[in-house]
C-alpha cells in the first residue's frame, strides 16, 4: 500500500502546481492519494486505476472527500439521471427541483433542506462543474447513525480524471462549499 501524500500551501495554485509535478512523476499511475490542505481545510483525493488483463477490462476512479469541521444539518445526494432513475421516480423515489433546468434534469437530487441546497449551489461556475461530470456521485452526508458523527463532502466517479484542470475545478467545487458550509 501506497503512503499517502500530504501537500499544504498558501494558495490554491500553488497546491495544485505541487499535486501536478507529483502526478506526473509516476509514469505508471495506478494509484494515487494525497491530503490536500489548504486554509485549514484537508481534502482527499483518491485516484485508482485499474487497467485489468486477459479478459478483465479494467476500471478506474476518482474520489474527493472532505470531512466538516463544524456540524452542519444539510444534508444531500445528487448522483446521475439514467432510466433506473426514472422507474424509481414513477414509483415515488425523491428528486427535488433546485430551478437550474440543467442540473436539475442531469442529476437525480434528495436533500433534507431544498433551500439550504438551493442556497450552496447559487454560484453558476460551481453548477458547471458538476455538469462536466453528470455521471458522478456528490454528497453530503454521514456514514454512521451516531448521533456525533462527522459529515463528508464526497465527489466519486468511476472514471480516473487526469486531466489536472479538471481534478483542480473539481477540488475548487469542494473547498468553495466547504467554505460556505463552514
Amino acid at each position: 500500500m501506497e503512503a499517502i501524500r500530504r501537500f499544504s500551501c498558501d494558495s490554491e495554485e500553488e497546491l495544485w502546481r505541487q499535486v501536478a509535478i507529483d502526478i506526473t512523476r509516476d509514469k505508471n499511475l495506478t494509484s494515487y492519494s494525497a491530503q490536500l490542505s489548504l486554509a485549514g481545510t484537508d481534502i482527499f483525493l483518491d485516484l485508482d486505476i485499474d487497467l485489468g488483463g486477459g479478459f478483465e477490462s479494467g476500471s478506474s476512479a476518482t474520489t474527493f472527500m472532505a470531512p466538516l469541521p463544524n456540524p452542519v444539518e444539510l444534508r444531500f445526494a445528487l448522483h446521475e439521471q439514467d432510466w433506473m432513475s426514472e422507474i424509481g421516480k414513477f414509483f415515488g423515489m425523491e428528486d427535488v427541483r433546485l430551478g437550474w433546468p440543467e442540473l436539475d434534469d442531469a442529476f437525480i437530487i434528495k436533500t433534507n433542506n431544498t433551500e439550504a441546497l438551493k442556497a450552496l449551489m447559487a454560484d453558476e461556475n460551481l453548477r458547471q462543474v458538476l455538469l462536466q461530470h453528470p455521471n458522478c456521485e456528490f454528497t453530503l452526508s454521514v456514514d454512521s447513525d451516531e448521533p456525533d458523527a462527522t459529515p463528508y463532502l464526497t465527489f466519486s466517479k468511476d472514471e480516473a480524471i487526469l486531466d489536472m484542470t479538471k481534478l483542480q475545478e473539481v477540488y475548487h467545487l469542494l473547498f468553495t462549499l466547504l467554505q460556505r458550509l463552514g
